[in-house]
């Protein structure tokens, strides 16, 4: 072999070295009960919301596996069973062992992240289901003592766990674990999202790599595009018909700009609250624009109707990488911006009777 060839082998070798390097799998190794022989199980990126693998079991068992450059959260999905397994993992081989039926005794070896992921679900999910079991209760409550009541237990509520985060974050500041549940509380409480940045100040190292840290530094940048206060931006899309829409057609009126979806639980949740408002005043220069951020139209247009959403929907299909919702710095949905007859935004994100006092406030 001569010093030429020996040259080009050594070249391809770390060529090869490297590719293997950067194209690190994630392998999910699953043996669980309760699903039948021959039943598909797909891997989903939970951020994307797209199937990225998919096995046939075999007696419980099956092997899922994609390249990944990031910790993130995946669901394991059986589709015909309805059952949805959330995993935080990156670039593990993540073993998980149980009954399919009973995710919440599922045993994982393998990740770190997951571990983490379950340790701090385990201490906070108690919390937020007390929280929104609450806060659904309070929505729906007329009686004005008993919602007071259950306002300031709201309140306390919501600070106790976001001290709990804070520990946590601390002690795990360098985690994309953290970071992920800073992306969420950031569109849950609006105190968080007020101070998102400090927040996002306390992590470091692989905290601030992947894709919810991308998704926060690009909520950082855009934190001033519809700020109550300013003007919201123009902006056109098409409705359900094909026909262009833009938010300057709907100038001299009150407008909720309302970013949803149908694949959305909270927004489908919410929309018989904004279904209320619209009946309220929607003869009082008042009204509402959807930006769905759906991929399916014909899902799209079948939520429109089941809800009874009977204003102006628009979209351009692409979900989280809708034109308007990007441009907004939209991280999480339900979203909304309130704006007055100038175009100026005059609330943010107003839900249930907070956004009737805001229109009573204003519309006489």
């Amino acid at each position: 072999m001569n010093h030429s060839t020996k040259k080009i082998m050594f070249a391809c070798l770390l060529i090869m070295t490297s590719f293997s390097m950067y194209a690190q799998a994630l392998e999910i190794t699953g043996d669980l009960k309760n699903i039948p022989t021959k039943t598909k199980v797909f891997l989903i990126d939970g951020m994307m919301n797209k199937e990225v693998d998919s096995a046939t079991t075999e007696d419980g068992k099956f092997l899922l596996k994609t390249n990944t450059d990031n910790i993130g959260i995946y669901i394991v999905s059986v589709k015909s069973l309805k059952i949805q397994i959330p995993i935080f993992v990156g670039r593990d081989k993540l073993i998980m062992t149980g009954d399919a039926q009973n995710a919440k005794d599922i045993v994982y070896k393998g990740s770190a992240s997951q571990e983490l992921y379950q340790s701090v679900m385990k201490s906070l999910d108690p919390k937020m289901i007390a929280y929104f079991n609450n806060l659904s209760v309070a929505q729906t409550e007329k009686d004005i003592s008993k919602k007071d009541s259950l306002s300031k237990i709201i309140e306390l509520q919501s600070k106790n766990i976001i001290e709990e985060y804070v520990t946590l974050s601390k002690k795990n500041n360098q985690s994309p674990v953290t970071t992920f549940f800073l992306f969420q509380f950031a569109n849950i409480f609006p105190s968080v999202k007020e101070s998102l940045s400090d927040y996002y100040a306390m992590l470091q190292g692989d905290a601030k790599k992947g894709p919810f840290a991308a998704v926060i530094e690009k909520s950082l940048e855009t934190a001033v595009v519809g700020k109550v206060g300013t003007v919201m931006p123009n902006f056109t899309q098409n409705d359900v018909n094909g026909k262009s829409v833009s938010l300057a057609s709907l100038r001299g009126k009150y407008v909720l700009v309302d970013f949803w979806a149908s694949w959305c639980g909270p927004c489908r949740a919410e929309n018989p609250n904004v279904v209320k408002t619209y009946s309220k005043f929607k003869d009082k220069n008042f009204t509402v624009l959807g930006v769905s951020l759906d991929q399916d139209k014909a899902k799209w247009v079948e939520a429109i109707k089941k809800d009874g959403l009977t204003w102006t929907q628009v979209s351009d299909l692409k979900y989280w990488n809708n034109e308007v919702a990007v441009k907004f710095g939209i991280q999480s949905i339900p979203a909304s911006f309130l704006i007055d007859p100038n175009g100026v935004v005059i609330g943010r994100d107003l839900r249930g009777d907070d956004l009737v006092k805001a229109l009573n406030a204003v519309i006489k």
